[in-house]
Parts: C-alpha cells; structure tokens; sequence
C-alpha cells in the first residue's frame, strides 16, 4: 500500500499563546513520526520562521506571528527536550534589517523568554553550495547552521505572492541565503518560472524536516507585504512541505498546479503534489477552504493548468506574470530601501524621487517585498496586459 504524505489542520481563532500551543501541539502530535525526528541523539533544532518586513508589527501579517513561534520553540523544548536555535535573513537589504525584524516582531521577547537562541542568517557562518545536473542556481551561499542543526522547522506565513503566486513552506527556505545572495538569485533567474525553479533549488537543499505554518491570519491581495491581513484560523503543519503547500494552497482558492513551485517541486520529486495522494488529518479540508480569498493583480489565474507540457507551462506562466515596477509619489517615504533591494540597478533616485528605468527592470518584486508603504506598482507589459485582458473575458482571471 502506498505511504501517503499527512498533513495536518488544526483550527485556531487567534493568537492566544495558551490556544496557539494547544493547536501547535495538536498539529504536530498527529504528523508521522515527530518524536522520531529527535531520536538517536539529535537533539539541536532550528527554527526559521518568514522574517520579510524590519518595520511592520505582527499585526501586519507580514512576517510570521511570533506566538506561533514561541508555542513551537514550547514543543521542542518541553515535549522534546530540545535546544532551540531560530535564525532567518531579512529580506530587506537595509544595514541591521534582519536583528530590526527580530526586534519588531517581538522574536526577541521570545529568545529572552525562553532561552531559545537567536542566530542572524547574514553574520552567520556561511558555506557554498555546489549543485550539478542543471540546477537553475549552480552555486550559492547559505547559513551554515542549517547544515549544523539535527532538525530543520520551517515556520511560514499563509500569504499570496505577486510573483510566484503563493509563498509557503517551499518560498520560505530563501532566507536561508545571506542579505546580497538573495539579490544574486534573482539576477540569475530573472524570469518568474525561471525564479521558481531557483527556489525549488534552494528548498532541495535546505529540505526542512518540518513545516508549522502560521496560517491563524494570513495574507490576500498583493502580498507578499502590500496585501491585506485575511483571518484564516489556521495552523497547518507536515513533513512534506511540497504537500503542505499544496493543502495550503488549495485553502486559498488555487489549483495547486499551478503554483509553479510545487509543479517543479513535484516534476523534481521532492514531495507530493497531488491532494489525492495527501492523508489530511484535523480539520476537513472542505470546511476550511476560502473561495473568495483575494489573489494577486498581476497575472491570469488558471492559464497555467496541470497538463501543459512543461515548457508551455513556464512561457504562460511568465507571461502572466512579467510586469515592471513603478512609484507611487503620494506613498512613497523617500526610506529608499527599493534602491538597495533592486538586484539590476533599476531603480535610483533623481532629485530625492525614486525613478525606475523601465529597461533594466526585471520584474523581480524585490522592491515591492520591501515597501512597507504600498508605494511601489507593479504594472503588466503589453503582453502580459493582453493576456490578462483575455483571461478576463475568459472569467479565469476576477
């Protein structure tokens, strides 16, 4: 009989730390295998929760609820007698972004609260990774702790993403790599299923032993950071993370498919990506799913299907989602953290105004990710407005 992959809902209204555990406890204690994970020995876990915004509270729902946090690190220290580690890099560029996000969502309390120790991903240690059989990033950098720690947890927001639709558990392993290297993916892999297939890259490397995901409020619309806080009352937990997306995923209206980090994370065969072969435990997936959960402006929803032959699947995909970035004047703050974020050097300042050239920009969403006053616009290509506006009349695209 074949082993399918489990992942488990647990319903939780809010972030009540004694509700939050409850659930955290109940979600993991129903996962294959969790207290085999830290036998043997191993005993040193890291935490890594989506630590995107310096500057916006938990109440943003931008990064992940540092409640959510603190019940995990409760878990492995209390039921596991673990040594708790939680490290990340910003994804801002700013000098001190990631300890200022540490700070602003309050992981700092917890770490002082609970001995759990703190390990900032861009002063960390850091060891080159080496990929062969024509992996979109041949080499990289990345945190050496991930390596060192016996187990890996990741702990990501429930958000949509304008470029790669969705960010979860696969999306969340990037800040493994060091403030600039992140910038450097998105130069090697310019085009948004090219990106995709770089961040499948980074998650087969970093392959988390555990996902927790903080879906009690996540994000619609333009997220990952200009969206809007959207209460799903979740936590969703598993030790595939490709399945983990796929039932998160499907929650928030999507065809799994057609994210195309779980398309490529499938094709690679790095976890499950069909929901019928996903045992879902907890909470009914039926009476959790958000039809109406809002998705991002900038690209047709169901052009990219399941049975497009690959190679159809990335130019929909990309044509879909190519877009250009542009300023809102009226939102914008002059902090001119898009400047340092652009990985191509599109965006400079002129007269104290941020300007963007339009022909160097790659629509990479590196500006937008770290806007923390919804002043950047990403705006279609021609094309991609003709794609749209066919995906409209189609009724495939609301």
């Amino acid at each position: 009989m074949e082993t399918k992959a489990t992942v488990a809902i647990t319903r939780c209204q809010e972030y009540d730390p004694k509700q939050v555990y409850q659930a955290v406890k109940t979600s993991l204690e129903q996962v294959d295998g969790i207290h085999k994970l830290l036998s043997n020995g191993k005993k040193k876990v890291l935490l890594k929760p989506n630590l995107l915004s310096s500057s916006l509270g938990p109440e943003h729902a931008v990064n992940t609820h540092p409640v959510v946090v603190r019940a995990v690190v409760d878990f492995f220290q209390k039921e596991c007698g673990a040594e708790v580690y939680i490290g990340d890099s910003c994804g801002s560029l700013r000098s001190g972004s990631t300890n200022k996000a540490f700070k602003v969502t309050r992981l700092d309390e917890v770490t002082r609260e609970t001995g759990a120790r703190w390990i900032n991903f861009d002063q960390d240690k850091h060891i080159e990774i080496k990929k062969t059989n024509g992996a979109t990033l041949p080499t990289f950098k990345m945190a050496g702790v991930v390596k060192d720690a016996d187990l890996v947890v990741s702990i990501p927001k429930l958000k949509t993403h304008g470029l790669t639709k969705y960010t979860g558990a696969l999306k969340n392993t990037l800040g493994v790599i060091p403030a600039k290297g992140k910038k450097d993916v998105h130069v090697q892999a310019p085009k948004p299923s090219v990106f995709a297939r770089a961040l499948v890259d980074v998650y087969e490397e970093v392959k988390p032993h555990l996902t927790v995901m903080d879906a009690i409020v996540g994000m619609e619309g333009n997220g990952p950071n200009a969206g809007e806080p959207r209460k799903v009352g979740l936590i969703i937990a598993g030790r595939d993370g490709v399945a983990l997306d796929v039932v998160a995923s499907k929650i928030i209206g999507y065809e799994p498919m057609s994210i195309p980090t779980i398309r490529y994370a499938q094709e690679r065969g790095l976890g499950t990506g069909e929901l019928n072969k996903i045992r879902i435990l907890g909470a009914a997936l039926p009476e959790v799913v958000i039809p109406d959960f809002k998705r991002p402006s900038s690209f047709a929803r169901d052009f990219a299907i399941n049975y497009l032959p690959g190679v159809v699947f990335g130019k929909l995909f990309d044509i879909s989602t190519s877009v250009t970035s542009s300023v809102c004047e009226s939102n914008c703050t002059r902090c001119y953290a898009c400047v340092k974020n652009c990985p191509v050097g599109a965006m400079s300042t002129v007269e104290g105004r941020v300007v963007v050239d339009k022909e160097k920009c790659i629509g990479c969403y590196c500006c937008d990710e770290v806007c923390d006053y919804k002043a950047i616009e990403m705006e279609h290509t021609p094309l991609g407005k003709v794609f749209v506006g066919i995906a409209k009349r189609l009724g495939v695209e609301r």
